[in-house]
């Protein structure tokens, strides 16, 4: 039978190191300081409200005002993720649930009591909020040798104008620099010599970054090859009983395509466990090794 440690939605924090995690969470997600009403930059549509919008704004800028659209909020919208979400705060590091985030602290947790060999790893990391935590979470259990990665363009999504992806990405959206990130992690204090940040394309990348294994690997690439690269470059890596974590499977047809045909082609039967409404998970077998 596979290894299926439970999912842990919201645990009660009992210890100093588990209201630590808590209160990461919530700053990341900005959960902390969910309120009533969620104020959001207003960006129409369709042209002529762009630029009666624009027009609008070039006025209350001399002023230091600006035009904002209120939304209901509280602090339900931060439990599952939300991409361009427009009932939370639009400044977090992340853009994924506490409920994500619960699970990747169940993991790393997991990995270093039963002594999982390897590094761990997130692939597409935007403002960097997962990583952030994953430092965290390595600083909270006294992890000191695991080496936390963070591999990313830093420029935005490579071009997805092909046949292979179909959600309508444009080539550099979701763009943050390495410094934007770098400094995140600095914020929070866990930017150290453990993070470990690979800039450029997956394909180019990965190969020769000399990661020897890794215990938990996380993807969040959102085109089809990239997902696909970062799998075969790396899943081999991943140690027997670490974690194969994969955000948007669940709601971007292309990555779980690219997920579905590598699971098929190297016979991976390991059982698919839902997180949120968007991620999954398996934990690695020995047969597959």
């Amino acid at each position: 039978m596979d290894y299926l440690p439970p999912i842990v939605t919201c645990p009660i924090p009992e210890t100093s190191e588990e209201l630590y995690l808590d209160l990461l969470k919530r700053c990341l997600t900005r959960a902390l300081f969910a309120k009533g009403v969620v104020r959001h930059r207003i960006d129409p549509g369709r042209f002529s409200l762009r630029l009666l919008n624009k027009f609008i704004q070039a006025t209350l800028t001399p002023l230091h005002l600006e035009l904002m659209h209120l939304k209901q909020s509280g602090l339900a919208d931060y439990i599952e993720s939300n991409h361009a979400a427009r009932t939370r705060m639009e400044d977090a590091e992340t853009m994924l649930g506490i409920k994500q985030l619960d699970q990747m602290q169940a993991c790393i947790t997991d990995v270093v009591r039963r002594k999982v060999r390897g590094d761990v790893l997130e692939a597409g990391v935007w403002r960097g909020g997962m990583t952030i935590f994953m430092r965290g979470v390595l600083k909270a259990v006294g992890e000191h040798q695991r080496r936390i990665w963070v591999a990313d363009s830093f420029e935005g999504l490579p071009d997805p104008e092909k046949a292979s992806d179909s959600f309508g990405w444009k080539k550099g959206a979701m763009a943050v620099s390495l410094d934007q990130v770098r400094s995140n992690f600095a914020r929070y204090g866990l930017l150290d010599e453990q993070v470990v940040f690979l800039k450029g394309l997956f394909n180019e990348t990965l190969p020769g970054a000399g990661i020897v294994a890794l215990s938990v690997l996380r993807v969040d690439a959102d085109l089809y090859e990239s997902t696909r690269d970062v799998l075969h470059h790396l899943y081999p890596k991943l140690s027997t009983g670490g974690y194969a974590i994969f955000d948007d499977y669940q709601n971007l047809k292309d990555c779980q395509r690219a997920i579905d045909e590598y699971r098929l082609q190297h016979h991976i039967e390991d059982t698919i466990v839902k997180i949120d409404k968007r991620a999954v998970y398996w934990v690695k077998s020995a047969r597959e090794a």
